[in-house]
């Protein structure tokens, strides 16, 4: 059985609606070139269908919250059962796509994933980061994570667990949209320059109603106090408390520290305690990062 991104002792589900149907056309492709700087000529030039299939195909289940068979993919993504067929089998066999364990059908791995974070920063990152999550584990006995942003969303590239039975806790590559979570909205609040600009056009290309001055002035408040404490978006009954990882050393990278807190009988320790606890391994993690 496909494994949830969120394992809590209390059942929550949550339903992600499925886009309209794709039809990824080579014309939007080239458009999406020429905006990063490529003419219509040099786009087409260095055209490369074969791997173009094979990344909407990626690109397609990495969206989607259930797997797909190979016809349903075929008639969502507009192309022949064979085109399919071929990306799939190719994909598979390098671990890029799998079937999902109850059916033939099929989902994206998370070895992108894997493959990104073998960049210097992210690697420093974990590594730095793991011993102080592991700590702030142990000390207050609630689970915590680390994310960073992907676009418009973030993604959780490591977790420690409480050493309890029960609470609540994210896996590796779990990823939400950036305004959904704590972790996203103090990871916005602490974006600079050329990043956070690109992040809000992307942000209000899919949202044209998104109120600017109303983020930015949530975003103030953010820093202000040094961290983020409120009901989650996604859970009932959950609070993210998040605190920002800063480092400015030979690349300036921002991520967040968060854990999702549910009061328990057997743990006394209040929101506020663990928020000041969360914040001290943030800025022991962002200290080491910017010593490197």
């Amino acid at each position: 059985m496909k494994k949830s991104p969120v394992r809590t002792t209390v059942k929550s589900a949550s339903t992600i609606k499925p886009r309209a149907k794709p039809v990824v056309k080579t014309a939007q492709r080239t458009k999406a070139k020429a905006g990063r700087g490529e003419t219509n000529g040099e786009a087409l030039r260095y055209s490369a269908p074969a791997l173009e299939k094979g990344l909407d195909i990626m690109e397609f289940l990495s969206e989607r919250a259930k797997a797909y068979s190979l016809a349903q993919l075929g008639e969502e993504m507009g192309r022949t059962k064979g085109e399919i067929f071929r990306m799939l089998v190719v994909l598979e066999s390098r671990g890029y796509v799998e079937r999902a364990a109850d059916s033939d059908d099929y989902q994206v791995t998370d070895k992108l994933l894997r493959i990104g974070l073998r960049r210097p920063q992210y690697r420093a990152l974990t590594e730095v980061a793991r011993p102080f999550m592991d700590r702030f584990a142990l000390d207050t006995r609630y689970p915590c994570h680390l994310a960073i942003a992907s676009d418009e969303q973030i993604v959780v590239i490591a977790r420690a667990e409480s050493p309890d039975l029960v609470g609540v806790t994210v896996r590796v590559g779990y990823r939400q949209p950036l305004l959904e979570t704590g972790s996203g909205r103090i990871i916005l609040a602490y974006m600079e320059g050329i990043q956070r600009r690109h992040v809000l056009a992307m942000l209000t290309r899919s949202n044209p109603r998104l109120d600017l001055k109303k983020l930015e002035q949530d975003s103030v408040a953010i820093r202000e106090r040094g961290y983020l404490l409120e009901p989650s978006r996604i859970m009932e009954g959950v609070y993210d408390i998040s605190c920002p990882v800063r480092g400015e050393g030979n690349e300036a990278i921002v991520a967040a520290l968060t854990t999702p807190f549910v009061r328990l009988v057997t743990n006394r320790i209040t929101k506020e305690q663990v928020a000041e606890r969360l914040g001290e391994a943030a800025m022991a993690i962002s200290a080491r990062l910017s010593a490197l």
